[in-house]
């Protein structure tokens, strides 16, 4: 049996374990319930998520806006299963990830969840293909099938001449569009993105806003922390953190996206022509 077929039918498994039909109808698709999270510094403590509730919808692109320190990019790393709790639930695609194993909490997120840093966070030592296909093999892929993929996402952000390029060799802006390209490796369902354009010139923040429309309009799920105007007027919601908390949720607008189908389908259902 291939790694990847292993890697697959593990993610299967703990699908089939710990996401129910029921769960499907009853649990929301993204939420904090009534979390907390602390962060203990031996003389005092900080309560970085205070008591907070949320629920996201398949398919919504969320902007979570707030002072430095107000607790987003705790947030986000709780709701990508990065981190854990102190206090409370947190659902990911239905499932409730308080009781994973933390093997087992990996594997969901690889097939699950795209995380974008600020600060990009590739590996030094490989080069933008290879960061590319580092989560690919994570996952198991075949390794002809992670270099074809990985060259079809270096196409997709505009940089096929930097294939060979470690990241020291790489612009800030071309550092975050090859940390967006990973995110997007394994096409999971869910992007997460922490101040994705903060440290850019306005040409790749452009860019990347425009990446970012194109994942709402695909129907993938995107949360994300972020100042910049050009991606917070694409959110569906806008939500205020102050202190821990959503002192504030607005909605912008409906969910709507465009489905693409894999072929045409023909008109009628007449066999093709021989």
């Amino acid at each position: 049996m291939s790694p990847a077929s292993t890697k697959s039918l593990e993610f299967e498994e703990i699908l089939h374990k710990h996401r129910t039909i029921e769960d499907l109808k009853k649990n929301p698709y993204i939420a904090a319930q009534k979390v907390f999270k602390d962060f203990d510094l031996d003389t005092y403590l900080i309560r970085a998520v205070d008591n907070l509730t949320l629920e996201i919808a398949e398919h919504e692109y969320i902007a979570i806006v707030g002072a430095s320190g107000a607790g987003k990019t705790t947030l986000l790393h709780l709701l990508a299963g990065l981190d854990r709790s102190t206090k409370g639930n947190l659902f990911l695609s239905y499932v409730n990830i308080n009781p994973m194993a933390e093997e087992t909490l990996t594997i969901f997120r690889i097939f699950t969840v795209g995380v974008i840093f600020q600060n990009y966070n590739l590996i030094s030592s490989l080069t933008a293909l290879e960061n590319i296909m580092f989560p690919m093999q994570l996952s198991g892929m075949e390794p002809l099938e992670c270099k074809s993929r990985a060259e079809k996402l270096l196409a997709m952000i505009k940089l096929e001449e930097r294939a060979g390029h470690l990241p020291f060799q790489l612009s800030a802006g071309e550092q975050q569009r090859i940390a967006i390209a990973r995110a997007l490796a394994n096409d999971p369902p869910i992007i997460l993105a922490d101040e994705p354009t903060a440290n850019l010139d306005q040409k790749n923040a452009t860019f990347i806003g425009e990446l970012f429309e194109k994942f709402r309009q695909e129907g993938k799920t995107i949360i994300l922390a972020t100042h910049d105007e050009k991606l917070i007027k694409f959110a569906h919601r806008v939500l205020v953190m102050e202190d821990g908390q959503i002192i504030k949720d607005e909605r912008i607008e409906d969910v709507a996206f465009e489905e693409f189908p894999e072929k045409e389908k023909p008109e009628n259902d007449s066999p093709p022509e021989k």
